[in-house]
């Protein structure tokens, strides 16, 4: 290697090559990234590897904007900087932009020989130059470089870099040079790709800023497509923008993604790579045995290494197989299917043919429908229908005996039967029922057990969603099946309240976890929480119901989805969260739009009274009233589960009596026993009415059956809104020592259970009493915190009874006397009413008195023009 050279002047560079980017006006900022290459502190060298269009020049140009601290230098590399002089040049001119280098001209004097990578003379001049001067200099695009002596005299550089100076290499690619001594010296900060992946939050405000509007579902499904991607998101917000919808990009269509794929991809690959990664991209994750049946290339192991090492797209999961983004899927098929569809369906069949033969049969019938192959999806179904419906496969299979035509299906009962079931999952009882229907009606003469089994399944699930269980159809030919022994218990417990039915469904969860059975799985975890609800242990609630909504996340629209939403609602509620009780009430209500009216009533009324409770709860009283009220009509006459009717009575009936609606309490109380809600929560709202009412001693009375058990309920926390109502009566009375024993007691059952909504709520006089209550041991402090966060207002002045009547008809602009003569009072009482209206409403003149009215939802406007 030569020693000296020709001494040359430097070559020019563009200013725009040695400094940092501008930031875009609209750009979204990550503080939350920026900590992370602060954490690097004085370690030498810091890597930042990842993709293109992973956000890695925006990220490293927002930190050396917003850094405090030593300056930082830039160079933006290109294909040109091969040329060692060029480089090197850039180089020391980008240095020298740190004013107390350029200041002490140490570098101003250095000029850059012919091939300054070999000479180590030039290397040490520009090393010493550098000693003591902290300043951080960032390389962006380092993978452009190839040439070897420009990168041995860069290995050099970093191998000998001087005290001060920290080196930020950013690379598509892993960078290349020998980084092993650093890593294993501690002396290397490697940042990756996944930490600079776009979370929710980021897309969410990435969206914000360009005024692109799309539903939450779309956001989420965009983030996990891309995984956070952030030029693919970029484009996704292009897309809305120009065509009203991300469609096109999720389905690997755009044109704009197509072109940067090719030109940031797709170019940088061989034919022969090109056409393997088309190949292996009909896979979500591919094996390397995988990867040989559909490339038919031996050496596909090799090639997919050579994938993940050029391009930083393919990972390698644990399992050892490897995985492309979804969104690149999309494209590279979508791309293949316009440019060779017939190679699409060959690769497709092949596919099906590789998991057919290691039977795994629902990524094989996955392929055998994307391949169009009608004769292997018949013998798929046909042999593994009911082994997939119970292991959860149901979106696949739906999609697969979709395109059987109705002969076929006429022809198979079996297939029927699994086509039923699934319907039933989406609470389409109507449907299924004519899906059984035509099942019976091709009977064959001797039934195998498979088939009957599947028969008593349908007919006991189509029972229970259509309200009306029976215990005894689930044990009608389902246990004698092994294929359908673990869902037979699971059916048989969501439809029962036998004893010993936690234990037996625990033991079949594990099995059918073990089995793979995620269906069976699915089922017995939401009749464990059903059970946890029953026995008011409302933390396993919470978190079965959790475990329920991880499994049904892609499964939007199903039973076991929406219930899963019901039951976080229900434990949003009573742990005294109604912001979130509303949100998840209402994904439940989203779901369940898509039901036929004839399907199941239970979950949409049980969601319509969580949300109406939360929106009261959240201060919009009348509104919350008014909801809880439709869902209590709706519910009129109705085989429902009786928790979910007397939910409603005693969450209607207590924010009537906060409102001071008593007549509307009384007729809530008249319904709930025509309605037949249990024992222990009539007497309940019996008692809360006569406290309402001033009679506190018959109130206490009336709750004694109640807080001593000798009466069943329905709901797990009525004993402690019983204690409750049994404290206010107390108080009522000046038996302030019971009042403190009661409150006491509902304090350690709130514990107990996890039941903080009665409490929370509380009237003011209980929590005067709690305030009391702070210096004791207790839980007094956290009912006040949760009351405090919530900042519920005040609860409006209520009206009487009559005072209602009169507001009712003050919009139909009738005159005091009319009013009096409708109500069959005189105009003086009419006058009293009216001013007592004012009052309360803080308003003076009747105009303003209905658009307050109107406003806080004690009238609503009709379609009409005209009110109530």
């Amino acid at each position: 290697m030569p020693e000296a050279a020709e001494r040359m002047p430097r070559r020019r560079v563009p200013n725009t090559k040695i400094t940092v980017p501008d930031l875009p006006a609209h750009m979204v900022s990550r503080p939350r990234l920026l900590p992370v290459l602060d954490r690097a502190g004085d370690v030498p060298v810091t890597t930042v590897c990842a993709p293109a269009g992973s956000g890695k020049t925006l990220f490293l140009a927002e930190w050396a904007h917003r850094r405090n601290g030593p300056g930082v230098c830039w160079v933006s590399l290109d294909a040109d900087d091969n040329d060692g002089r060029r480089l090197w040049s850039a180089l020391l001119d980008a240095l020298e932009t740190h004013p107390p280098i350029g200041s002490a001209g140490r570098l101003a004097a250095i000029e850059v020989p012919t091939g300054p990578s070999e000479i180590p003379a030039f290397l040490a001049e520009v090393d010493d130059a550098l000693v003591g001067e902290p300043v951080v200099l960032v390389l962006d695009g380092i993978h452009e470089l190839s040439d070897p002596v420009v990168l041995n005299g860069l290995q050099s550089f970093v191998r000998y870099q001087p005290p001060g100076l920290r080196l930020i290499l950013s690379s598509r690619l892993d960078p290349p040079l020998s980084l092993a001594r650093l890593r294993l010296a501690d002396q290397l900060f490697e940042i990756k790709a996944g930490q600079l992946r776009f979370t929710e939050a980021d897309a969410e405000a990435l969206f914000a800023l360009a005024g692109a509007e799309v539903p939450p579902e779309t956001l989420t499904r965009l983030v996990e497509e891309t995984e956070g991607w952030a030029v693919g998101l970029r484009i996704a917000v292009d897309a809305v923008v120009r065509e009203g919808g991300a469609e096109e990009v999720l389905a690997g269509h755009d044109k704009v993604l197509r072109r940067y794929l090719d030109d940031e991809l797709l170019s940088t690959l061989d034919s022969e790579l090109r056409e393997f990664l088309f190949a292996i991209a009909v896979a979500g994750s591919v094996s390397v045995e995988l990867a040989i049946a559909l490339s038919c290339r031996k050496d596909a192991a090799a090639a997919l290494d050579e994938l993940r090492d050029r391009t930083m797209i393919l990972t390698r999961e644990e399992s050892g197989e490897y995985r492309l983004p979804s969104l690149l899927r999309s494209c590279l098929l979508a791309d293949l299917g316009r440019r060779n569809p017939d190679t699409l369906t060959a690769l497709h069949s092949r596919a099906s043919e590789w998991f057919l033969a290691r039977d795994l049969p629902a990524p094989a019938l996955e392929h055998a429908v994307k391949a169009g192959d009608p004769a292997r999806l018949r013998r798929i179904l046909r042999a593994s229908a009911v082994r997939l419906f119970v292991e959860g496969a149901h979106r696949i299979l739906r999609r697969a005996l979709s395109t059987l035509d109705d002969n076929t299906l006429a022809k198979d009962p079996l297939l029927t039967l699994v086509l039923a079931a699934l319907h039933l999952e989406l609470a389409e009882t109507g449907t299924a029922g004519l899906h059984l229907t035509r099942a019976e009606a091709n009977w064959p003469p001797e039934a195998s057990a498979e088939l009957t089994a599947m028969r008593a399944f349908v007919l006991s699930r189509l029972a229970q969603i259509g309200g009306e269980p029976d215990a005894g159809a689930a044990d009608r030919g389902m246990a004698g099946e092994p294929a359908l022994r673990l869902l037979a218990v699971a059916q048989r417990a969501a439809v029962t309240q036998e004893d010993g039915a936690r234990e037996r469904l625990e033991v079949t969860l594990a099995e059918a976890g073990s089995s793979g059975q995620d269906y069976v799985a699915l089922r017995c975890l939401t009749s464990l929480a059903r059970i946890a609800e029953r026995e008011a242990d409302y933390r396993a609630m919470d978190r079965i119901a959790h475990a329920v909504e991880t499994r049904t996340r892609h499964e939007g629209g199903t039973v076991e989805r929406v219930a899963g939403s019901v039951l976080l609602a229900y434990t949003a509620l009573l742990s005294a969260d109604p912001a979130e009780a509303v949100s998840r009430a209402g994904d439940a209500e989203q779901d369940t739009k898509r039901w036929p009216s004839g399907g199941n009533a239970a979950l949409p009324l049980a969601a319509a009274v969580l949300r109406g409770a939360a929106v009261f709860e959240l201060g919009d009283w009348y509104e919350g009233l008014r909801r809880l009220g439709e869902a209590r009509s709706a519910m009129t006459g109705r085989a429902l589960p009786p928790e979910c009717v007397a939910l409603c009575a005693v969450l209607e009936h207590r924010a009537a009596l906060l409102l001071g609606a008593g007549e509307l309490a009384r007729a809530v109380l008249r319904w709930s026993q025509r309605e037949r809600v249990e024992e222990g929560e009539l007497l309940l709202m019996t008692a809360a009415a006569r406290l309402a009412l001033g009679k506190p001693k018959l109130a206490a009375r009336s709750l004694d059956p109640l807080l001593t058990g000798k009466v069943p309920t329905a709901l797990g926390w009525s004993r402690i809104e019983g204690t409750l109502v049994g404290a206010r009566a107390a108080l009522a009375q000046g038996e302030r020592d019971r009042e403190q024993r009661l409150l006491e007691r509902a304090l350690a059952l709130s514990e107990e259970t996890g039941t903080w909504f009665p409490l929370v709520f509380a009237p003011s006089e209980v929590i005067d009493t709690l305030t009391a209550l702070l210096g004791r041991p207790g839980d007094a402090g956290r009912v006040l915190d949760r009351r405090r966060r919530i900042n519920r207002p005040p609860l409006p002045t209520a009206l009487t009874d009559r005072e209602r009547s009169v507001l009712r008809l003050l919009p139909t602009l009738r005159s005091i006397e009319e009013i009096a003569a409708d109500l069959t009072v005189s105009p003086n009482t009419v006058k009293t009413h009216v001013r007592g209206i004012y009052a309360k409403l803080a308003v003076s003149k009747r105009r303003d008195a209905v658009a307050v009215a109107i406003r806080q939802g004690l009238l609503s406007p009709r379609s009409d023009g005209t009110l109530d």
